[in-house]
């Protein structure tokens, strides 16, 4: 079972001023060409999921289809 989630502390004072000062002068942890690399992959892994998507739906559609074969035949018998 999953443990509670804490509240979040909130910073006053000092502690607070370093903080924003902090993330006014962030600067990117990674070059980009690191980010054009995982980017890359990024809408490679996309494609391939949609690929696989593409591939799921048209195996139901043909599941399906055939299903409704086998009703419209038991519907002919009758």
């Amino acid at each position: 079972m999953a443990r509670p989630i804490r509240e979040t502390p909130i910073l006053f004072g000092e502690d607070a001023r370093r903080f924003e000062e902090k993330m006014r002068n962030a600067k990117p942890t990674i070059t980009r060409e690191e980010y054009d690399e995982m980017y890359k992959s990024y809408k490679a892994v996309l494609a391939a999921l949609e690929r696989g998507e593409a591939e799921r739906k048209a195996w139901l559609a043909q599941k399906r289809a055939a299903a409704a074969g086998r009703f419209a035949h038991a519907v002919a018998l009758l």
